[in-house]
């Protein structure tokens, strides 16, 4: 990980734990505070980190510190270990009206993304098995399935998803003003901006055995739902299908019943979010025991995060395994993208054993 409160996973899911933020005013910025009034606007930045760095600029420079970090875990240093790796990318949901220009229609668009990644973090990737997932918050749920179909194909052993995201620079920050999202005097219910990279490693069961690696969890189940019509849901709407993807996901693991562990949440300070989760928290009263889940809420510390908030939910339900909960410990990572997709992903401690026959 790369966030605002640390330059790797260790700090990062430590400062989160203890209820930590950052944020502060970001100069030369302004939000109108109603009759006339503006002030700064807040968020999380890392400082001195993408300094200098404009749009796919700071998602690549996020991009390849969260690889870094990943990589000081290692050892991966054999070439045939990324021989037979592969890449998926997670930059920003392409909104043009966010970005000032029509990126998803860019003849290259991935290149325009992986070219620079690939490049600086300098790995032997072959680019036959490198990929591009812009889904904002429910990205982490596409790679995921995208994933297991590579590895289940026995075209890589593992995979690698790399999420990043920045809303800190001038047209995000002007974009969340226009459409009244950010937080401020006049709209206490608003986001804080926040920008990340994150990094996970995913890997078939029979390969980590082979090479004597210890996972610290497990993913056993993925959920990525999306509206059946073309209108655009309401809420409520939003809320019942990420009612069902968690039941979905619930059932597919065998989970018990009703659960109880983690429920790690993209909610970031919108009514809208959080009406939506309101919605299924209601419709899931039955399956989950909401009394003896612990929530927990990046946002919180970290502010939006967009496409890499998904991963950094991932990675802080696995931290918590690592620091000591029982191996069948178990957590959901819920996320709500603003393209009204939805993503649940039901991860379980490994108990950082080696990992056990039969299990992928």
């Amino acid at each position: 990980m790369v966030t605002s409160l640390g330059y790797g996973r260790t700090g990062s899911c430590a400062a989160i734990r203890a209820g930590l933020s950052s944020a502060r005013l970001l100069p030369g910025t302004e939000v109108s505070e109603g009759e006339g009034q503006v002030s700064p606007a807040r968020g999380h930045p890392i400082p001195g980190f993408v300094e200098g760095f404009f749009q796919a600029g700071a998602w690549v420079r996020l991009a390849s510190g969260a690889l870094e970090d990943l990589l000081h875990e290692g050892p991966f240093s054999a070439s045939d270990f990324w021989q037979r790796t592969g890449l998926i990318a997670l930059p920003p949901l392409l909104d043009p009206a966010r970005f000032m220009w029509a990126i998803h229609q860019h003849p290259d668009a991935s290149a325009f993304f992986m070219r620079p990644l690939r490049d600086i973090i300098g790995l032997p990737i072959p680019p036959k098995f490198i990929e591009v997932v812009a889904a904002g918050h429910a990205g982490v749920g596409e790679a995921l399935q995208r994933a297991e179909k590579l590895i289940g194909s026995q075209q890589v052993d593992r995979v690698l998803i790399i999420g990043a995201d920045s809303y800190l620079d001038g047209l995000s920050l002007q974009w969340l003003a226009q459409y009244r999202r950010l937080k401020s005097g006049e709209s206490p219910v608003g986001l804080l901006p926040g920008q990340a990279g994150a990094c996970l490693l995913v890997e078939s069961d029979a390969s980590a055995r082979a090479r004597r690696a210890t996972s610290e969890g497990h993913v056993v189940a993925v959920v990525v739902k999306a509206p059946s019509t073309e209108k655009p849901p309401t809420v409520t709407e939003l809320g019942r299908l990420l009612a069902q993807a968690v039941a979905e996901a619930l059932d597919a693991a065998g989970a018990p019943h009703p659960f109880r562990g983690d429920v790690v949440l993209d909610l970031n300070g919108e009514e809208w979010k959080a009406h939506a989760w309101g919605t299924a928290q209601v419709l899931l009263a039955r399956r989950i025991d909401f009394s003896e889940c612990r929530r927990l809420l990046p946002c919180e510390s970290l502010g939006e995060t967009g496409a890499a908030s998904g991963l950094l939910g991932v990675g802080l339900a696995i931290d918590h395994f690592s620091g000591g909960e029982s191996p069948d410990h178990e957590a959901l990572v819920c996320s709500v993208s603003d393209a009204e997709q939805v993503a649940v992903v039901l991860v379980r401690g490994a108990g950082r054993q080696p990992l056990p026959e039969g299990r992928s």
